[in-house]
């Protein structure tokens, strides 16, 4: 994983352990391709040609953190909202596919699932989240804050990620999975 241990004692220093997410939310986006790429994701298969760079980067993050996962002190989590927007989904084959995954990283505490829907509809008006301009980004990510999460990963980058500087008073980091791994990768050797 690094070539040098001063590469390796540079990430050490830029991602902290104490640092590393200890309840990360799974933006519906991201979902959709752990389910696209589940082969490669959970069993390392090679990537098609298809993904651009983009998406390459981020479906081999994803197969880096997911198999750290059992071992790693993260809990992945969604809400209700999540299912809401994969029911939207045409292709019946994939919306069953993502519900099934979807339904399994729902968070079911109750008192949790209250305040997180609660939290989720304040923030669709709040001046906190307005730099967003879709609803439903402001509404999952309050959801997101209502759950406890101290981590959303999204791959959202034109209405998300390019205005997370904006949104730094939140109580949550905004990342895509390529710099969620950035986080972890310093670190992984714990958990082989």
């Amino acid at each position: 994983m690094y070539r040098s241990q001063a590469e390796h004692s540079a990430d050490c220093e830029r991602y902290p352990f104490e640092a590393i997410p200890r309840r990360v939310f799974l933006d519906t986006n991201v979902i959709n391709l752990m389910v696209k790429y589940g082969d490669q994701i959970f069993e390392q298969a090679p990537l098609p040609e298809e993904p651009d760079c983009t998406r390459a980067h981020d479906v081999e993050a994803l197969m880096h953190v997911c198999h750290l996962g059992g071992r790693a002190p993260w809990q992945i989590v969604a809400a209700a909202k999540t299912l809401d927007e994969i029911d939207g989904t045409q292709d019946r084959s994939v919306r069953k596919n993502l519900m099934d995954y979807a339904v399994e990283i729902v968070s079911r505490d109750s008192d949790d699932i209250d305040y997180a829907i609660s939290l989720g509809r304040r923030m669709i008006d709040a001046p906190s989240t307005a730099v967003l301009p879709d609803a439903s980004d402001r509404e999952i990510i309050g959801n997101a804050i209502g759950l406890g999460c101290d981590f959303f990963c999204t791959c959202d980058r034109r209405t998300i990620v390019s205005k997370r500087d904006r949104l730094r008073h939140l109580p949550i980091r905004i990342a895509t999975p390529a710099e969620w791994w950035s986080n972890v990768k310093p670190w992984a050797a714990l958990w082989h």
